[in-house]
């Protein structure tokens, strides 16, 4: 018998139809987790993995002696850049929203290992289970299309680059010209020449500012990477408009 042809891969554009959840969703997911058997260590893994926008690799390999309680502080090891010997991975020190500290404070009252995030078996949680199990949280949460954990970090980018961009009231193309500008050898028309120039110093600094601190909060070297997170938050927030300042995952000062 020949072997049988391996499952045609379904496109993402066809899987679903954003690679980003909505706030209502965010609050949806991490409630079904808290209905899981493991339900705080769940539950921190979407509360870290939205509010310090990690990577699944980067949430499976926190221990404890990675988070200060007293200062209410994580400290991440961002692989997302190419570490070389001249070039570790950069180290960053992110703080801890109420709701984190909350959380995990919760876990290490009941942790068996130096892992953050443990399974049963009392090692490293690995970063497959992990997807499995956002992957079914989000079935539970009645989410119309299949989840992974990437989108709880897209998620929180997303919210924190809104933050960033919404004192200076500039539009999702003001956003593209000043990208264009700066970030591409792309030669502007002379009508995008004058929108270029109604846009105010203060506007122009702004987003570069905002590039600046994503980039560094995330570890990513490339600024072509960063841009899509700043750019999507008008994806979550079209106009910037109905941003809430009070959700109960904001982060800790991170407004310009």
């Amino acid at each position: 018998m020949p072997p049988s042809p391996p499952p045609k891969k379904i496109p993402f554009q066809q899987r679903r139809e954003r690679e980003f959840l909505y706030l209502h969703e965010i609050d949806a997911l991490v409630a079904a987790l808290a209905q899981t058997r493991a339900a705080t260590r769940n539950t921190a893994i979407a509360l870290l993995l939205f509010c310090q926008a990690l990577q699944p690799a980067e949430a499976c390999f926190l221990h404890w002696s990675d988070i200060d309680f007293a200062e209410k502080i994580v400290e991440v090891e961002r692989i997302r850049t190419l570490p070389t010997v001249s070039h570790p991975p950069p180290n960053n020190l992110q703080l801890l929203c109420e709701a984190e500290i909350d959380i995990l404070q919760q876990l290490h009252e009941q942790r068996t290992t130096e892992w953050l995030f443990a399974s049963e078996r009392r090692t490293r949680l690995s970063e497959r289970s992990l997807h499995h199990l956002i992957q079914q949280a989000g079935k539970s949460a009645d989410i119309p299309f299949p989840i992974h954990p990437y989108m709880l970090r897209t998620t929180g980018l997303y919210y924190r680059s809104a933050l960033l961009l919404q004192p200076s009231s500039l539009s999702l193309r003001q956003c593209c010209l000043l990208w264009n500008w700066h970030g591409t050898k792309v030669a502007l028309t002379p009508a995008q020449e004058r929108e270029y120039g109604e846009i105010t110093k203060f506007q122009e600094d702004t987003f570069l500012a905002a590039i600046k601190r994503l980039r560094a909060f995330t570890g990513i070297g490339h600024y072509q990477n960063v841009i899509d997170y700043l750019l999507g938050a008008y994806a979550l927030f079209p106009k910037l408009g109905g941003i809430p300042q009070d959700y109960w995952l904001a982060p800790i000062d991170w407004h310009a």
